[in-house]
């Protein structure tokens, strides 16, 4: 049989993923090593992650490579899976544990040195409620961007900060405020953390407004990591979908979510089978 001209993706009319560096629509994926337990189930070593990037690498616009791999793993691994992902055209960054972590140890700027010389391309800063003078900040940012590191800032709730009795949602007026300070230091972009997320469950008109001001192509949200909840992430998923539409900027894909994510925001569902296996998931069946 000879062999056809037609491709999969017009014979089922599949919708094509725009080219990198994407506006919208991006996917920020969590790499946790080999940090598995006692929260995750799936790891991601060197072979895995050749292998694995050979097919989704298109998919995936920026990783976050968890801290605990960055202080557990050997120096010579790391920078290999840095530059791997560099060669696949996605951009590795430290999450805001990193930096609490330094803080902590009062090293906030020798991390940052330790940060470049492994290769990463981003690191997150997160707001800190007053406790620390604006100029530092910026003194840290600096830092990070004269060493070749990209700011990204992320947005929580106290308690990601701090230990707090209770969590009281922030104002779209306070978001801005403190995200303007660290767009003027050099950030390129804008994280919701999904804690903040959940506090707004009646007032999505905060986190709307917060995408109206900056624009799809400066802020993402955080989906649950399955360390919380198995399935949780799916479900703010299709929230946030409902939410800031299917283009919407999405972070903390886990690897194994990472191809479902793209038919999802085709209108792709899963079978029923999955909404019999996990009942919580039954609010969002129809969406």
């Amino acid at each position: 049989m000879s062999k056809t001209t037609y491709s999969i993706k017009k014979i089922f009319n599949l919708n094509s993923i725009g080219p990198k560096p994407r506006k919208k629509s991006q996917l920020w994926m969590k790499d946790v090593g080999f940090d598995e337990a006692p929260w995750y189930r799936e790891k991601m070593g060197l072979r895995d992650l050749e292998d694995f990037l050979e097919v989704a690498d298109n998919r995936i616009d920026h990783v976050k490579i968890t801290t605990l791999q960055v202080m557990g793993h050997p120096k010579e691994w790391l920078e290999r899976k840095i530059k791997l992902y560099k060669k696949h055209s996605i951009q590795p960054y430290l999450d805001h544990g990193y930096f609490l972590k330094a803080f902590k140890k009062g090293k906030v700027n020798e991390a940052i040195d330790a940060a470049a010389d492994l290769g990463f391309s981003a690191m997150e800063f997160m707001n800190t409620f007053g406790d620390i003078p604006e100029n530092q900040i910026k003194d840290w940012c600096n830092r990070a961007i004269k060493n070749g590191i990209n700011i990204i800032y992320e947005h929580h709730p106290e308690s990601g900060w701090r230990k707090t009795k209770k969590n009281i949602p922030t104002t779209l007026k306070q978001i801005i405020e403190t995200a303007d300070r660290f767009f003027d230091y050099g950030a390129f972009a804008m994280l919701i953390d999904h804690e903040e997320i959940e506090l707004h469950d009646s007032k999505s008109e905060v986190l709307v407004g917060v995408l109206e001001h900056y624009g799809k192509s400066v802020v993402a949200f955080e989906v649950t990591s399955p360390k919380e909840a198995d399935m949780r992430w799916y479900s703010d998923v299709l929230n946030y979908f409902k939410l800031f539409g299917s283009d919407c900027n999405l972070t903390n894909i886990m690897p194994s979510q990472v191809m479902l994510i793209d038919p999802l925001r085709s209108g792709e569902r899963p079978a029923n089978i999955l909404f019999d296996r996990f009942p919580e998931l039954t609010s969002v069946k129809d969406k």
